[in-house]
């Protein structure tokens, strides 16, 4: 059903106040991440921390395949499209491997550990027939009847479950918020010089860590089980979702 594939996430929350844009981090990092080509650059955070905004690191492909994001209190890592279909994102799973051996590389440049991790990923859905964007939205909406009897050309249904998974065997089970988000949206698309009107799916998950365990527990070695474990879970909520609304 996936046509689009727009975006991948792995992020890692943390203390990273001092992994700020200064040039010993910038030269480091790009040490680090030489054989990447990746650029350095910097990016504005407003955050609860610090009234003002402040410069962040990044460092990024030069086609923005890849971006990694060092916040105040977290680090993301993104992979995103290239071509008008994403396929060069490849599998949930390679981008998690590749994901892994980044946070390594960070981690071994500013050891510590992690209190929250997450994994997201964001899709659009082949075309469809009225029809057939209709019926999606009968079977996730009980809506009065003026909703019944005049469908809506646009929506938004999202829902967040706590579900219980093993990152390790050495932890303690950890819970998770599951999120998945389904919206009908209409806008453009651009290829080049062309623009398309699309009518689509959006469909986004995100699995992270509920954020109100605060100790910091998560090293590499369990960042590696996180983003070895997520994809399977990522794959069997797809799985659901998609035997659901077909």
């Amino acid at each position: 059903m996936i046509d689009f594939k727009l975006k991948y996430q792995a992020s890692i929350f943390l203390n990273a106040i001092d992994m700020g844009a200064t040039p010993k981090n910038i030269s480091d990092m790009l040490t680090d991440f030489s054989d990447k080509g990746f650029i350095p650059n910097v990016f504005q955070e407003i955050n609860n921390l610090t009234p003002q905004p402040q410069n962040r690191f990044c460092m990024q492909s030069p086609n923005n395949e890849w971006r990694i994001n060092i916040a105040t209190t977290r680090i993301d890592i993104e992979k995103n499209p290239t071509d008008l279909k994403g396929a060069n994102l490849g599998t949930e799973t390679d981008f998690c491997k590749e994901a892994a051996i980044f946070f390594s590389r960070i981690l071994k440049r500013f050891p510590r550990k992690s209190h929250r991790l997450a994994f997201v990923s964001r899709f659009l859905l082949r075309e469809m027939s009225d029809e057939e964007l209709n019926n999606i939205y009968n079977k996730l909406f009980n809506t009065p009847s003026l909703y019944k009897d005049n469908i809506p050309f646009e929506w938004n249904w999202r829902v967040v479950s706590h579900i219980n998974k093993n990152i390790t065997e050495e932890l303690s089970p950890e819970s998770f918020n599951f999120v998945t988000s389904i919206n009908r949206i209409n806008g453009e698309i651009r290829n080049d010089n062309s623009v398309s009107l699309i009518d689509r799916i959006d469909l986004s998950f995100d699995i992270n860590s509920v954020p109100t365990k605060a100790e910091e527990r998560f090293g590499i070695d369990e960042i590696e089980s996180f983003l070895e474990k997520v994809t399977g879970w990522h794959d069997d909520l797809k799985s659901d979702i998609f035997s659901f609304i077909e």
